[in-house]
């Protein structure tokens, strides 16, 4: 549980001289979690939100650009969500350096770098989503889609589903041949958890996508599948489909 006197720490005070950029470092590196089985997620969202907002000084700006490079993980786990989360706030030269490093980060072979950037595109597509499609790669579009707040709006839910149909179809017809067994791990995952959300969102399109997904027989596309209709948003809001689908499935 995290301590209330965390609250009280100024951490974007620690951002804005360059004196007090050893303390911060050791601040966050003292209770990242790392090494461990979990970062700590709340720290980094408490220090990127200090981020959203207009008036960041070049002092502090700087500090994310140094720490986005850095060969460790806990400081560029902050730095990539604390940049996404300034992307609304700032102008048209800073964004595109923040695009330019969520697209690097998506592509890390740190997979805490990955999962900052998948947290930074929910940052990006709550203020536009439009520009989050543009910043999208197979292997990360699953984490930054699968997002509720985004789902809400039926448009994006739409195009999220769409997707996520793309995509499935390419596996199926080899399009996904070239990638290597890491990345079509990470991608599978993440197709594991996401399509229960897009479903939810749009059941109708939804269950038929994941009908043609069992139907086509193929092993990676029924494990997605059964994945999926374990999730309780689904088994508990339409049991009378994932019940069928299941029983279909059962009897292949």
């Amino acid at each position: 549980m995290r301590d209330k006197q965390e609250d009280k720490v100024p951490l974007q005070e620690w951002t804005q001289s360059r004196e007090s950029w050893p303390l911060l470092e050791e601040y966050l590196q003292l209770r990242s979690g790392l090494p461990g089985p979990r970062a700590n997620l709340e720290l980094a969202a408490r220090f990127a939100r200090g981020y959203a907002r207009a008036e960041i000084t070049d002092t502090a700006w700087i500090l994310l650009t140094v720490w986005a490079e850095d060969p460790g993980e806990y400081l560029p786990f902050c730095a990539v969500q604390a940049c996404a989360a300034h992307y609304a706030f700032t102008d048209s030269l800073r964004r595109g350096w923040i695009k330019q490093m969520l697209k690097r980060a998506m592509n890390d072979a740190r997979w805490r770098v990955r999962e900052a950037a998948a947290i930074g595109l929910q940052y990006v597509g709550e203020y536009n989503f439009p520009e989050l499609r543009e910043l999208l790669e197979q292997r990360a579009f699953v984490a930054g889609l699968a997002h509720p707040p985004m789902l809400k709006s039926r448009e994006q839910a739409q195009y999220s589903l769409g997707l996520a149909a793309e995509i499935t179809d390419g596996i199926l017809n080899g399009r996904s041949a070239g990638y290597d067994s890491e990345q079509f791990r990470v991608l599978s995952k993440g197709l594991e958890y996401s399509l229960s959300l897009f479903v939810a969102a749009e059941p109708e399109a939804g269950f038929a996508l994941l009908g043609r997904l069992a139907a086509s027989g193929d092993e990676r596309m029924v494990r997605i599948v059964k994945s999926n209709l374990s999730k309780a948003r689904l088994s508990k809001k339409y049991p009378g489909q994932v019940e069928e689908l299941l029983a279909g499935l059962t009897s292949a």
